[in-house]
């Protein structure tokens, strides 16, 4: 018998990386950040657009599953405050990765002739995605106080 939580982790993960999938799109709108996302693995945008956020979907999934293990499994109420926190860690170290490393190693030149500059474009997403998780996280709060509210 497969324990609960493996068959929920596909579930999981297919909805938090098409929610990322969503949120992370206005990307696209940087020829830049378009340049450096058609390079690699393939030369396909739509295919290499689903590897990457398939990673950092990854790594965000990841990142929470840490949390709860090195936390004995429970985090003792304070689950809201994690799942900001790893969100905003997953989001800052991916941000210093592409922004920074990546170009840093020569993969990426973020500005050339005639285009902004991809480090803008990123950073204005990290900030975008905050907001866009935040604005969700508004919503949920308030669905569940409709929800439970007794009159």
């Amino acid at each position: 018998m497969v324990p609960g939580i493996v068959t929920q982790v596909p579930l999981l993960f297919g909805a938090l990386w098409l929610a990322n999938a969503l949120v992370l799109s206005p990307i696209l709108l940087s020829t830049a950040v378009r340049r450096l996302i058609r390079s690699w693995p393939t030369d396909g945008l739509p295919s290499n657009y689903l590897v990457a956020t398939a990673a950092f979907t990854a790594t965000h999934l990841s990142g929470l599953a840490l949390t709860v293990a090195f936390n004995g499994g429970r985090l003792a109420g304070r689950e809201i405050g994690w799942l900001a926190g790893v969100t905003l860690v997953n989001l800052v170290l991916w941000w210093a990765a592409v922004a920074l490393a990546v170009p840093g190693l020569g993969h990426w030149h973020p500005k050339a002739d005639g285009e902004y500059d991809g480090r803008i474009a990123l950073t204005l997403e990290l900030f975008a995605y905050v907001a866009a998780t935040g604005a969700l996280a508004f919503v949920v709060l308030v669905v569940a106080i409709a929800v439970g509210f007794p009159g």
